[in-house]
């Protein structure tokens, strides 16, 4: 389910330890070259009062849009990241206080 290139990399961990795997994403990120992208929606990021974040790409490819428009991440609404990693890119690019799950709930299944 992890885009590339984590995804690939998951699952060359995963078949190393005999865990056999395979790596279908969903989906892919890249940059937008089209009219039809954040620009037009920048706005309602800045008028956001909670922004929830789900992945490190996301940051990363915001973060430069941001950064060549000579803009800056919204101080004022409330952030979330989904996991850990995604929570402490984001907390290093924003220098803001957020929220994330810490805990890990492990479901079964057979």
């Amino acid at each position: 389910m992890r885009p590339s290139p984590v995804g690939e990399e998951l699952v060359k961990n995963l078949n190393n330890i005999g865990i056999p795997a395979w790596h279908f994403a969903l989906f892919d990120f890249y940059p937008s070259f089209s009219s039809i992208s954040l620009s037009k929606k920048i706005n309602e990021l800045y008028k956001s009062n909670i922004i929830l974040v789900f992945s490190k790409q996301a940051v990363y490819y915001t973060n430069i849009y941001l950064i060549n428009n000579n803009l800056t991440w919204p101080t004022g609404p409330r952030y979330y990241a989904i996991g850990k990693k995604t929570a402490f890119l984001l907390y290093k690019t924003i220098k803001k206080k957020l929220f994330f799950l810490k805990t890990k709930k492990i479901v079964k299944v057979y």
